[in-house]
């Protein structure tokens, strides 16, 4: 999609917006303001379904980048050989929603909670470094894919800015599901390197997950399945009600 487009896109947008005479509209669009820390863009549109209930769809997406939280993640895996602080990850996140509105003003006013489903591609480069036939360590660069799917529960509150203008905060949530994943390298290996490199895959724990890997003279395959245990929340949302 070409900038003129994705313009007009948005003119468009705030055309129909402003075409509203009412302050009631029953749908409202949002920026995820947070994303942008995480040098990602994070939409979402709600629509509501009853006085105070609403459905939503939201979209977070962030290119790939070195992993937020490295050092966290070191100190789980605990492996000097597994280079966490080189790896590079890309995230697709789909998140349907129902939220109910405690306030009496109705929908997408206060306090409210918001059962989710949560939906994750995650696109995964990161090197393992094994012991090499003279004697050096070298890295086995792996490429893959992790897909979690997870359900939880969120607590929010909104507020109404202007006439049409709203902040929405995400508050906090948690959610937990199962995750699998198929992470590869392609590269020569002799019999000893082989034997490294098996290694080095078979020392790597992750609590709740459980990895499998075959190493041979073309390369090596790592396979993952386990649980997800996710946290939604300190999110603010600019939305624009229509």
């Amino acid at each position: 999609m070409t900038i003129k487009k994705i313009l007009a896109a948005v003119s468009l947008f705030f055309s129909i917006s402003a075409m509203s005479q009412e302050n009631d509209g029953k749908n409202m669009g949002k920026v995820n303001l947070s994303a942008f820390t995480f040098k990602g863009l994070g939409v979402q549109y709600e629509r509501q379904v009853g006085r105070k209930v609403t459905v939503a769809m939201g979209l977070g997406i962030i290119p790939k980048s070195t992993i937020a939280f490295k050092s966290a993640i070191e100190k789980q895996i605990d492996d000097p050989d597994v280079k966490v602080g080189d790896f590079r990850l890309g995230t697709t996140i789909l998140t349907p929603e129902v939220r109910y509105y405690f306030s009496q003003k109705g929908a997408f006013h206060g306090f409210y909670l918001a059962p989710y489903a949560r939906f994750g591609w995650y696109n995964l480069q990161g090197p393992v470094s094994y012991s090499s036939s003279t004697g050096f360590k070298r890295d086995a660069v792996f490429n893959g894919k992790l897909n979690t799917i997870t359900g939880g529960l969120m607590a929010g509150s909104s507020w109404h800015l202007s006439k049409r203008l709203y902040l929405d905060l995400w508050i906090i949530g948690a959610s937990y599901g199962g995750a699998n994943g198929n992470l590869v390298t392609v590269t020569p290996l002799n019999a000893q390197e082989q034997q490294s490199l098996k290694r080095e895959l078979d020392e790597i724990e992750i609590a709740g997950t459980t990895m499998t890997s075959e190493v041979n003279s073309n390369g090596a395959t790592v396979t993952t399945k386990g649980s997800m245990v996710g946290a939604r929340g300190l999110g603010i949302n600019l939305g624009i009600r229509f």
